[in-house]
């Protein structure tokens, strides 16, 4: 992580989708929040260089023979789940306070009104809506 430095390790076999849901987990449980106002520092922490940073290693968790996508579990940070299904990726995006007209690949911000595009991949996975929404200025002042 850029701000926190910590290492997120996946397993060599590690599809984009569990990369980018370990990442996007992260990114909003991320200790250091970013600075909207000013510049972003060059150094986040005040750890010095040699300071072990957390790890989180999905290579054990993962069973790489599994080829259910829906019912993959993973691990991040302690914690299992399921893969959430389209249906409840969906409900998650339209329960949204900030989201309206959601659509498979897309979904309009509240506070900014534009249209966010969502991965054409996979139908309703939320990753670059959860990426605008942490970076969205207007989302930040509201809350």
């Amino acid at each position: 992580c850029g701000r926190c430095r910590t290492v997120l390790e996946c397993d060599t076999h590690a599809d984009w989708p569990t990369i980018s849901l370990l990442v996007n987990e992260h990114y909003f449980a991320c200790p250091v929040k970013p600075d909207f106002c000013g510049s972003a520092p060059s150094h986040p922490s005040s750890e010095p260089d040699d300071a072990q940073s957390p790890i989180y290693d999905s290579s054990e968790n993962i069973d790489a023979a599994d080829d259910k996508q829906d019912e993959t579990l993973i691990q991040v940070a302690g914690s299992s789940k399921q893969r959430k299904n389209e249906a409840q990726r969906k409900q998650e995006l339209e329960d949204d306070k900030y989201t309206y007209d959601v659509r498979p690949t897309s979904v309009i911000c509240r506070g900014c009104d534009r249209e966010i595009s969502l991965d054409k991949r996979s139908r309703y996975y939320p990753g670059l809506w959860m990426k605008h929404r942490g970076k969205c200025a207007r989302i930040y002042k509201i809350e």
